[in-house]
């Protein structure tokens, strides 16, 4: 069996994945496995079956799947060549793994030999793709500690782009080299990038960073291809809380009748997800939005409330609203004006889609 390893929503928007399943499926039995989230939504758009999803850093991944294939296929489209060599790169490195492991680098289109011993026949599938192969590169540590302090490099970001770690946004980049220096589970620096304190402040509420084995991102908007959404129907009950943490809502939409979002950001990219399930939202935001997502859309009777400051309002909803729960047995209507009495003079401005 070929395990097939995909990373972000490009390589399904762009209609890769699914040649590269039909033609590896056509000589051998494969395993399909998504690594992280942002992908996750294009799988769905894209209707393939049978895909895995794995909420782990592609390497994690990469180590789970070499126990149960003989060989692996990572499949991912960069943002470039260079960005995308240096992915599969990291991704191999971290995962210690012993058996093959062959690259399709979409943005080329190449492949790179990791690991030899792939049979032949799957090189010569790739080749009559139209891929050409590549040598690999060679790695450079990305991660050190010095002075009671854990350093990592990203070497992927491109100037401008969204930096977030752990799904959170905490900058943008200034140029191609970014280092992130932790303590303690605080992020106490970053370089190259114009930092976003609020996103700071978010990963502490949350409980810190583990930095060595944090998710780590860049890029330009979370959805940089053109897609066309796929809309179907569900039957959840009451109403679920999200707060800062947008990429999480799959787990959450056959259970919910409604959702209040907590941030502008979040707010954006949950409110889109939760479209195609016609699943509207109660956006708390206070217009900080770093556009993350463009042209995201919003489930018809969909509400945003602009309020002073997003944060704290949130908390006051899901200490007065939700008790503290997550999910709470609440219509979306009675819901909506509880938040609406609550808010008072913190209310800014509403708008309804």
């Amino acid at each position: 069996m070929i395990g097939l390893l995909f990373h972000g929503p490009e390589v399904f928007d762009s209609g890769w994945a699914k040649q590269i399943i039909d033609a590896v499926k056509s000589t051998d039995s494969v395993q399909c496995v998504l690594a992280g989230t942002m992908g996750r939504t294009a799988v769905f758009d894209s209707g393939l079956d049978n895909i895995t999803f794995w909420n782990k850093m592609p390497g994690e991944c990469l180590r789970d799947l070499s126990s149960r294939v003989s060989m692996v296929l990572i499949v991912n489209f960069g943002k470039s060549v260079d960005s995308g060599l240096v992915f599969g790169g990291m991704v191999v490195e971290r995962s210690e793994v012993k058996i093959p492991v062959v690259q399709v680098e979409c943005s080329g289109p190449f492949f790179v030999e990791w690991i030899k011993g792939s049979p032949s026949h799957v090189l010569e599938t790739l080749r009559q793709m139209g891929l050409s192969q590549k040598e690999k590169i060679e790695i450079m540590p990305s991660v050190w500690e010095a002075d009671g302090k854990i350093y990592r490099r990203m070497t992927t970001a491109e100037t401008g782009d969204f930096v977030l770690v752990d799904g959170i946004m905490v900058g943008r980049a200034t140029g191609e080299d970014v280092v992130i220096a932790c303590q303690n589970g605080h992020i106490c620096e970053i370089r190259g990038v114009l930092v976003k304190e609020h996103g700071i402040e978010k990963l502490d509420r949350l409980g810190g960073v583990e930095l060595k084995t944090a998710k780590l991102a860049s890029t330009p908007s979370i959805r940089r291809t053109c897609h066309t959404p796929r809309m179907v129907e569900t039957n959840g009950q009451g109403i679920v809380f999200i707060d800062h943490a947008g990429m999480h809502v799959y787990d959450l939409m056959n259970d919910a009748k409604g959702v209040v979002t907590v941030g502008d950001d979040t707010t954006v990219v949950a409110a889109d997800i939760l479209s195609r399930f016609k699943i509207p939202v109660i956006g708390i935001v206070d217009g900080d939005e770093d556009v993350v997502l463009k042209n995201g859309s919003f489930a018809p009777g969909s509400v945003k409330l602009t309020v002073l400051k997003d944060d704290e309002f949130g908390l006051k909803i899901f200490d007065a609203v939700f008790n503290g729960k997550k999910h709470i047995n609440m219509g979306f209507s009675e819901t909506l004006n509880r938040i609406l009495e609550l808010a008072g003079n913190d209310l800014l401005e509403q708008q309804y889609y």
